[in-house]
């Protein structure tokens, strides 16, 4: 029963597409036909399209687009190793300009002499300390 139908079901497919051919292929040979005694109908205009101007908020869009694009290219195509290393030549250039300046001198003296200090005063609290020297003295905020 199945190869019957199935005979069958083809059968009448393969028709139906004969058919479609042969209704084509007799309307096109019909036109020529007609066209010789009668000439063919002007072909209808085409439709007017009306052309509009975005709206400032598309070109607004657009224009956030394109940058947005641009940028995210900018990133994809930097080679960040040779900005690396361009911004530490850079940094490196003016950093032994300010120590070889007057004024870098003056301030990397300046540190020394204020973490010196620094340290020498913090032995000096911390020999107090240890010794008990200045203990007795009272505070000024000091809880008795």
């Amino acid at each position: 029963m199945t190869l019957t139908y199935s005979v069958l079901y083809l059968t009448l497919y393969l028709h139906k597409a004969n058919r479609n051919v042969q209704h084509t292929l007799l309307a096109q040979q019909a036109t020529i036909l007609n066209s010789a005694v009668e000439p063919l109908p002007p072909a209808p205009e085409p439709p007017v399209y009306e052309v509009r101007k975005a709206g400032i908020t598309e070109v607004l869009k657009d224009r956030w687009n394109r940058e947005v694009e641009h940028a995210v290219r900018t990133v994809e195509e930097t080679d960040w190793s040779a900005v690396r290393e361009k911004w530490e030549k850079r940094m490196g250039n003016v950093w032994e300009r300010v120590r070889n300046s007057e004024t870098g001198k003056e301030v990397e003296d300046r540190f020394n002499r204020n973490v010196v200090g620094v340290e020498q005063t913090a032995k000096d609290v911390a020999k107090d300390m240890v010794t008990g020297e200045g203990v007795g003295e009272k505070r000024l905020l000091e809880i008795k």
